[in-house]
């Protein structure tokens, strides 16, 4: 079964005069949320085989924290997908996604909730898609051997994951 894992980057720190948006790195709840998560996706045997991350410095941090409790995977680092619609999320996993079986994007709102709208059945679910919290991780899974071959409207949700959820 394929699966894309989408994963919203931990909490910032506030913005600041004279620091932009895409500099802003994670705040010290954002660091320990990151490597929290990092955790529960290897307990729960969600590594995935790709990585495609927003070059913003906290979607970065987010990675390296959480990917530190990981086995290798391949990653890519784009500006494509920083701050974009769920159309160019989608268009980014469709053009590196291939063969690879797990892909998972770490980035930002509102791209990520709207995707994950489009991607599953919100009629079979019971939890607010639409709250898409930092450190949040949807995995949705597809009746298809990898990413090339899923059927985009026919995602199953498998988990949602809001860092509170994990207690300590």
């Amino acid at each position: 079964m394929a699966r894309i894992t989408l994963f919203r980057h931990a909490k910032a720190e506030h913005p600041t005069t004279g620091k932009d948006d895409y500099s802003r790195t994670l705040a010290l709840r954002g660091r320990r949320n990151a490597d929290r998560m990092g955790r529960f996706i290897l307990e729960n045997n969600l590594v995935p085989d790709l990585v495609i991350v927003s070059g913003a410095a906290r979607t970065r941090e987010t990675f390296d924290r959480a990917s530190a409790h990981w086995p290798t995977t391949s990653t890519i680092f784009t500006d494509s997908i920083y701050e974009a619609s769920a159309t160019t999320i989608l268009t980014a996993i469709e053009a590196h996604g291939g063969d690879h079986q797990n892909v998972m994007v770490i980035g930002h709102n509102p791209g990520l909730a709207i995707l994950l709208l489009h991607l599953v059945d919100t009629s079979s679910t019971h939890t607010d898609l639409s709250h898409f919290p930092t450190s949040c991780v949807a995995d949705i899974v597809f009746e298809a051997p990898s990413i090339s071959e899923i059927d985009i409207e026919a995602g199953r949700l498998c988990s949602f994951i809001r860092v509170r959820e994990l207690g300590d």
